[in-house]
């Protein structure tokens, strides 16, 4: 199977293959390897960073209870059933001020 993409800053029409091989590298090795070793000094939630780093284990509780809400089967029929609670969204933001204050990544 090979995809075909707009390249950003190309002319258009100008396209891009990108192959099998290309997308199962990221799913195989680049999402596992991030997930299972974050980077928590250059993070894109701060908040998810500080949690990793001050209180692991409420960290990992967080990521199982996330895991059940979103990354199931039963999440995703819900999902596409629009049953789902699409008025929370995702945040790891469970920090007060104060507390945040006090952390540094």
């Amino acid at each position: 199977m090979n995809l075909t993409t707009q390249p950003r800053g190309q002319p258009q029409g100008t396209q891009v293959l990108i192959n099998k091989q290309y997308l199962t590298n990221i799913f195989e090795s680049f999402l596992p390897q991030l997930l299972a070793y974050p980077n928590p000094i250059d993070p894109l939630n701060g908040d998810a960073a500080a949690m990793y780093l001050h209180r692991p284990e409420e960290y990992k509780q967080k990521i199982k209870e996330y895991i059940q809400k979103y990354a199931t089967e039963e999440a995703l029929k819900e999902q596409e059933e629009g049953t789902g609670d699409s008025s929370s969204e995702s945040s790891m933001s469970d920090f007060s001020e104060d507390e945040a204050q006090d952390m540094e990544l």
